[in-house]
């Protein structure tokens, strides 16, 4: 076998036709990849990876392979010489896999000047070696097994034919029906399980997996036993003329049985490794559980498609992967349908489709693009609406924050990727909705306040207004219970009401302002006082874990207010100036709440400390101040005259005040151990204690209210939560609460997958600026260099040895 093998080897070296496929299939990767403009160019992609290169290389494969095997039993029919062959002391398995290891020796040989191409990206990295060196050799894993079967269909279509030309065209019709052809039919809306069948069939969906650094077993099963296939097909076809009819359909009907065992096998199979170093394609615990309790098809139509700059276009491949994954371990399927918003055929219809999709939620983005007709700002959608069970959900992918460049922002977004979509589909699976309730009584936010983010949580919760009189009545303690900045003080049944909601269940958020104060006094003069206002809470927030301090805190990272800044015989000049008492909060970077969050404006915000508490109690600082703040103590002063005279800088000396602090674990009543006769309540029916608690405590009452502007006989008027008239900016507030209350319903562990962390891998600009003809020239010409060196010393050597054999 291995002297065929070598023999084989021997004629395509010896050839200039084989020199030729290979030096082509080198030359159009390297100017797709490094000269040409287009989604293949790794320079203007800006991202140190190869992905490229393993996006283009199968399309190549289809020409370059079956170039290769054309001529490999072709030929031997042609010469007559295939008779010979099969008189050889081999068995037809032997010499099959003989040609086989031939030509795929001769692909890998093919493959290895393309690894300038890594050490390219490697160098150009930014820092230097950024490149997943796990992904890369995972996809090359992938484009051997890719070879293997093209390689195997070639073997087919050569065995059957004594022409090298209709062997070649077969072989790439064959190769690209079974690479992209069943895939193709899948999508045309036949019935999902056509549509798996036929998909699973399509090398393509392998190869995506693999080609992205995920060695599954599923995959590989797949890869080993098509070409496993095509081979012993090779092998019938090579004896064909010595088989009878009823044997040749025997062994079509083992062939189809064999494809059928293989199907079962790769999708009963759910091992797989993930060899990215981040391991971003490994679904957690949490979002398999969720997956796998799916007992309803789900459809997500994904709208981020069409013409897509590179960074979006990284975005929507892996929105399609996590889909591909969650199905993988899904109870029912998980289907994804692309959808292109710009394939409306007149610009009315694709108006109102737009329309359409911001009315579902689908928001849109602007991008600028560079086309032949010079720079166009065109609409996008990097969204998707998720349905099951007659139900749907829009779902927005994109993350922006002005705070970050748009890499960052789109990094941020591929990282929330596996949240969003579980997200979704547990909302969708719920029946039920959770229940918020925010508490009345003690002249807290009143509903038009807290408009905003009403009507964001009331996709998710019933929503209602409670006094403590109609929680106690209540058969169901509300799931989460908001207290938002009351300003009288609370009486002690009051307080025992809350305690035992929380003892029994509820979530609680507390939003409190210890110190009376407010920028509208302002308006009618220069100065105010701030005094600390008694709620009488202090004794059951510390109980819980939390002190609020009677204190202000003053922030160099702040908003701006309007302020005449004309002499006072002048006419108004209003100027924006920064206000140090409305502190811009930082959220914790380390939290699934507020990872990757905008910053939270706020106003006359106060300090707050963590205290033992009564119980076993997690304290996590969850927002606080920039590093540049200071603390002033109460009663004191406000004044508009900070403006014109501020403190010194280096009095902002106390970085990260604490402002905001979650609080979780087994909780002690306030009101154990306490006599409660005077309350007219049993000490016998009092809960004392909660296990798995959580509440969070904010030192600020108006994080969660948005602007109302009332108006005699009218609706009030209310602006969004978090925007700032000023700046003319949305801040986080609304996202962030959003949060808080998605993580205190949450007992499944799905919030922590916003946790997730994916490394950012970009090319160094500076470096392509500088020197980016260098590399071009480089990646194009090495590894035509290499190949014609390797020519140059074979027929060298083979040369020298028949002369010596000849003398």
């Amino acid at each position: 076998m291995f002297s065929l093998y070598r023999k084989e080897l021997k004629q395509f070296f010896g050839s200039l036709v084989g020199y030729l496929a290979i030096i082509t299939f080198l030359l159009l990767s390297s100017l797709f990849l490094w000269v040409f403009p287009g989604v293949y160019n790794i320079p203007d992609s800006g991202y140190a990876t190869l992905e490229p290169f393993f996006n283009l290389a199968p399309w190549l494969y289809l020409f370059l392979i079956p170039a290769i095997t054309m001529r490999l039993f072709s030929e031997e029919r042609r010469t007559g010489t295939i008779e010979l062959l099969l008189t050889r002391p081999l068995s037809d398995f032997h010499i099959v896999f003989a040609k086989f290891l031939a030509a795929f020796t001769l692909v890998v040989f093919t493959l290895v000047p393309t690894l300038i191409h890594f050490w390219a990206v490697w160098q150009l990295g930014n820092p230097v070696g950024s490149i997943d060196t796990g992904s890369t050799w995972g996809a090359y894993f992938g484009l051997f097994f890719l070879a293997a079967i093209f390689v195997s269909i070639g073997l087919f279509a050569s065995a059957n034919t004594d022409n090298q030309i209709v062997a070649f065209i077969s072989a790439m019709a064959l190769s690209f029906v079974f690479f992209i052809g069943f895939e193709f039919i899948g999508g045309t809306g036949i019935p999902h399980y056509l549509e798996k069948i036929l998909t699973w069939m399509s090398i393509n969906e392998h190869f995506a997996s693999v080609g992205r650094g995920v060695i599954d077993l599923g995959d590989t099963m797949y890869f080993l036993g098509l070409a496993s296939l095509f081979l012993m097909l090779a092998m019938i076809s090579i004896r064909k003329v010595r088989l009878s009819g009823q044997k040749l359909w025997k062994m079509g009907l083992y062939g189809g049985l064999v494809l059928i065992f293989i199907f079962v096998l790769s999708e009963s199979l759910r091992f797989r490794i993930d060899l990215t170093s981040d391991k971003r394609y490994t679904l957690t615990h949490a979002a398999r559980g969720i997956a796998e309790s799916i007992n309803e098809p789900v459809t997500i139509d994904l709208y981020l498609a069409g013409e897509l700059q590179p960074g979006f276009r990284k975005l929507q491949n892996e929105i399609i992967g996590k889909i591909r994954d969650l199905d993988r371990y899904s109870g029912s399927p998980v289907r994804v349908v692309i959808k292109d918003p710009y394939e409306e055929s007149t610009a009315a219809n694709r108006n109102q489709y737009f329309e359409d999709l911001a009315g579902k939620g689908v928001l849109p983005t602007d991008v600028r693009q560079r086309t032949e007709q010079g720079t166009i700002t065109r609409l996008i959608f990097p969204g998707a609406i998720v349905r099951m069970g007659g139900r749907e959900v829009a779902v927005n992918f994109l993350k922006h924050n002005p705070g970050f460049s748009a890499e960052v922002n789109l990094n941020h977004s591929v990282e929330s990727i596996e949240y969003e979509l579980v997200s979704a589909i547990k909302r969708l699976a719920v029946a039920e909705k959770h229940t918020l309730a925010f508490m009345q009584g003690h002249d807290e936010l009143n509903p038009y306040e807290v408009r905003d983010l009403v009507e964001s949580a009331s996709e998710m919760f019933e929503v209602s207004f409670i006094t403590p009189e109609e929680l106690e009545a209540v058969n169901k303690q509300p799931d989460i219970l908001v207290i938002a900045d009351p300003k009288l003080a609370f009486t002690e049944k009051d307080k025992f009401i809350i305690d035992q909601a929380f003892m029994a269940g509820s979530r609680l958020v507390w939003l409190i302002d210890p110190v009376q104060v407010s920028l509208d006094s302002l308006s009618r003069g220069m100065m105010t006082l701030a005094f600390p206002n008694d709620l009488n809470l202090d004794d059951l927030l510390f109980n819980y874990g939390a002190r609020i301090n009677t204190d202000l805190i003053q922030d160099v990272v702040c908003l701006q207010i309007l302020v005449n800044t004309a002499p006072s015989t002048s006419r108004p000049e209003f100027s924006p100036q920064p206000w140090y008492y409305s502190p811009l909060l930082t959220p914790n970077d380390q939290h699934p709440i507020s990872r990757h969050l905008n910053l939270l404006m706020s106003e006359f915000v106060s300090s707050l400390d963590t205290v033992a508490g009564a119980g076993n109690i997690r304290k996590t600082v969850i927002l606080g101040s920039s590093p540049y703040a200071r603390i002033v103590r109460t009663p004191a002063s406000v004044s508009l005259g900070i403006i014109d005279s501020p403190p010194a800088r280096e009095l902002f000396n106390i970085p990260h005040i604490p402002t905001g602090v979650l609080l979780e674990g087994e909780f002690h009543s306030a009101f154990r151990n306490r006599m409660l006769n005077q309350l007219g309540i049993d000490n016998a029916q009092i809960r004392n204690q909660t296990k798995n608690g959580k509440m969070m405590v904010f030192a600020d009452g108006s994080l969660i209210a948005n602007k109302v502007r009332y108006q005699q006989g009218r609706e009030p008027e209310f602006l969004p939560l978090g925007y700032d008239r000023v700046s003319q900016q949305t801040f986080g507030n609304k996202e962030y609460f959003m949060n808080v209350l998605r993580y205190l319903s949450d007992d499944t562990g799905v919030m922590d997958l916003r946790n997730r962390n994916v490394q950012l891998r970009l090319l160094d600009k500076v470096k392509l600026r500088e020197s980016r003809q260098f590399w071009a020239l480089t990646n194009t010409a090495f590894p035509i260099f290499m190949v014609l060196i390797f020519g140059v010393v074979y027929h060298f050597l083979r040369q020298r040895r028949w002369k010596v054999n000849k003398s």
